[in-house]
């Protein structure tokens, strides 16, 4: 479960923002034809537009404990 994730590639730091091209088994592929389209753009939609706080007091009010990342350095940091 994801609350409060990106879809679009560069959505938590940016990079490859504007870097738009293909890539085809693992490997990086240019684009031909330019497609108008000059940022990177989400891979899906996502429907429920609550913060992470609230999924995790919904969460809590159903009994649950809600763990993020626990296991990620990078995100400890931060802390």
């Amino acid at each position: 479960m994801s609350a409060g994730a990106k879809t679009e590639p560069g959505g938590y730091t940016g990079a490859g923002h504007d870097d738009v091209h293909l890539t085809v088994r693992g490997r990086r592929v240019e684009l031909e034809t330019k497609s108008g389209c000059e940022k990177a753009t989400e891979q899906f939609q996502i429907h429920d537009d609550r913060s992470p706080a609230q999924i995790a007091a919904m969460l809590k009010r159903q009994g649950l404990d809600p763990v993020w990342k626990d296991w990620d350095e990078s995100i400890l940091a931060m802390a």
